[in-house]
């Protein structure tokens, strides 16, 4: 170790060492106020401790799945969008609860994991959800090398899912469904945000992230708020999510409706608000208890509880059922490349020419 005087007047311990990784010399330094004995013993120590830090390359076998879930999440925060990284958050450790926070990560065997997500006792669904986050944030570490080997998630197939094609149908209304759906509803303010949301084909953060003036002959889409972190985003789920949703006459007869509702229950419940749909208290609506009302009348009316994302879906089905190109759908709607849509769109389509070939069956023209 060396001390070296700096320009303040304050001392500088510095000590080298070589990279385990790279085999070059590498110098760290430690600020001491006086070069004394005492103080260079103190800098002495805390040199050793940094370089035991930097020069420890800690073995695989010494990582915990929650060590590696806390490296996973903090390198989403920086990698993909704050919702993503979210979600992550929550779900990768929901998964490493399951398995064991203390679980060694290169001990994890197929026959473990398997015997102890089944020992949840959710459904099939509900294990290839934790399943597919495992998988991700393990194979992440196999890239980032803090494990040897991930060779036994080949022995993890997804759970099978029978329902599981079936299950476009289930993804969206049909117009008749929705209309049923819509006449029983008897809370104002959430029938008017299905019909907007059915009739838009927003994303339920794209509406709660709407402003007054992002409303007039077109919809401005510039951005999103994430209901279960409550924060607001300055830009859609992804980029052709920036967009201006053109309003058809039966959506402007909803619009009207909504800002007479809000110009009321504003005056009434004494907030101001430059949000669209605001909630009772001028702040974004609450989601869950939208959701909640909306899953009970859909179970009630169509037999299936659907989510707000489903009206999404809805939309998709209502412009494929009037004969709107996939291309324009997909515009409207802000998606890339959308396997649901294009899934819907497509039953949809089959659904028509069956309809089309059961009306010409029979006819004679001979």
């Amino acid at each position: 170790m060396w001390i070296e005087a700096t320009p303040n007047g304050k001392y500088k311990a510095c000590e080298r060492y070589t990279d385990p990784l790279t085999g070059k010399t590498k110098k760290v330094t430690t600020t001491i106020e006086k070069d004394t004995k005492a103080q260079r013993k103190a800098a002495e120590n805390v040199l050793k401790a940094k370089i035991e830090k930097l020069t420890m390359a800690k073995q695989d076998s010494e990582y915990t799945l929650q060590e590696l879930a806390d490296k996973f999440i903090e390198h989403q925060k920086s990698a993909v969008r704050k919702s993503t990284a979210n979600r992550d958050e929550i779900m990768v450790n929901k998964v490493v609860s399951v398995i064991g926070k203390d679980s060694i990560a290169s001990k994890l065997t197929a026959r473990y994991i398997d015997e102890t997500l089944r020992a949840t006792g959710k459904d099939n669904v509900g294990l290839n959800t934790y399943l597919g986050h495992l998988k991700r944030m393990l194979k992440w570490a196999y890239r980032m090398e803090y494990i040897d080997d991930i060779s036994f998630l080949s022995r993890l197939p997804a759970y099978p899912d029978p329902g599981k094609k079936l299950r476009i149908e289930d993804k969206y209304m049909s117009s008749e469904e929705l209309a049923n759906v819509l006449e029983a509803m008897t809370v104002r303010k959430w029938k008017l945000l299905t019909k907007f949301l059915a009739l838009s084909g927003l994303r339920i953060g794209e509406a709660m992230a709407l402003k007054d003036a992002d409303v007039g002959t077109s919809i401005i889409v510039n951005k999103t708020y994430n209901p279960h972190g409550r924060y607001l985003t300055s830009s859609p789920k992804t980029e052709a999510g920036n967009r201006e949703v053109f309003v058809q006459v039966e959506l402007a007869e909803v619009i009207k409706d909504i800002r007479a509702y809000v110009r009321k229950e504003s005056f009434e419940a004494g907030y101001r608000s430059d949000l669209f749909i605001p909630g009772k208290d001028g702040e974004p609506f609450q989601y869950y208890s939208y959701k909640k009302y909306l899953q009970e009348n859909t179970l009630k009316v169509i037999g299936r509880a659907l989510t707000p994302h489903a009206l999404r879906h809805t939309h998709v089905s209502l412009l494929a059922e009037a004969g709107v190109q996939l291309d324009a759908i997909s515009r409207r709607v802000g998606h890339d490349d959308s396997k649901v849509t294009k899934e819907i769109y497509l039953h949809i389509t089959e659904k028509q020419k069956e309809k089309d070939n059961e009306q010409i069956r029979n006819i004679k023209i001979l």
